[in-house]
């Protein structure tokens, strides 16, 4: 299906496909047909093995024990010693994540954020206040957490950089998507061409009912009343602008809201988040 932004740009839909597990995640299947060496996903309401699901709101005060858990089972399912992730604040902010595993060089390399310092609590790698990450490191994992928002996955695939943001409307207004091309861009020589960009499950156009000001602040006409607005369709927008290509650009085809969504929605009520996740896998012996 081809989606038409508020701009009349095209997004072309993905839906994503889940892989039961401990969490069972949904993933996009082009991106795992095309990619093998990515990781990418995102958690959602289906628990393991009909166990209640995930929830894995680390910044909840204060975290319960079975949240911990939870990303723990992350790393584990997905193979990855190392995760990075922040509070998030609805800014602009994002983080670069380099690592060298300690088996290589001292702990001392473990991951850093040029950002600001870092509270490593087992495998986890929390960075300074950010809604975005981005790294070249195999073992590294990204995640933000979402239950409306838009988990954003940017990767280059010919020079294996992955980054991550998380985009509400506020985000978007002030310009975590340009703050992330363009740092991607600066400090990877990646240019915005040679970007896969992947709008993940978040809140739909037609279920996103914001007052007047928020059209206002996304430089939309003033409605008058309530009226939905297609976070996901701006964005797209905003992308196409930077340079990504068309052919590149996808968007979930999941709302988080619409009746029967297997996603957490704030909106909803639901006090759990899901995480979006991405990273480059470490080499396989062999």
């Amino acid at each position: 299906m081809i989606r038409l932004t508020e701009s009349g740009v095209h997004a072309r839909e993905i839906e994503e496909v889940f892989h039961p597990g401990d969490p069972g995640v949904w993933f996009n299947p082009e991106w795992e047909s095309r990619f093998p060496w990515l990781a990418q996903g995102i958690t959602g309401r289906k628990g393991p093995d009909g166990k209640a699901p995930r929830n894995f709101a680390r910044f909840a005060d204060p975290p319960a024990k079975r949240v911990r858990h939870a990303w723990e089972a992350l790393g584990n399912s997905l193979d990855f010693p190392r995760i990075a992730h922040s509070r998030q604040v609805h800014g602009r902010q994002v983080s670069l994540y380099e690592w060298v595993p300690s088996d290589s060089l001292p702990s001392e390399h473990d991951p850093t954020s040029e950002e600001g310092p870092k509270v490593e609590e087992g495998r986890m790698i929390l960075g300074p206040d950010a809604d975005g990450h981005l790294t070249s490191s195999p073992g590294v994992l990204l995640a933000v957490t979402v239950a409306d928002c838009v988990p954003v996955f940017l990767v280059d695939p010919g020079k294996r950089v992955a980054g991550l943001l998380h985009a509400g409307w506020r985000g978007t207004v002030v310009g975590v998507l340009e703050r992330g091309i363009d740092l991607i861009s600066r400090e990877f020589e990646c240019g915005p061409g040679d970007l896969h960009v992947h709008l993940g499950p978040a809140i739909c156009g037609e279920c996103y009912e914001v007052g007047p000001e928020v059209h206002m602040a996304m430089g939309l006409p003033d409605p008058g009343d309530p009226s939905p607005v297609d976070i996901r369709g701006h964005l797209t927008s905003r992308a196409l602008e930077l340079g990504v290509q068309e052919s590149n650009l996808t968007r979930s085809s999941w709302c988080t809201l619409c009746e029967g969504s297997p996603f957490f929605s704030h909106r909803r009520g639901d006090a759990e988040r899901q995480v979006g996740f991405l990273g480059v896998r470490l080499p396989t012996d062999g």
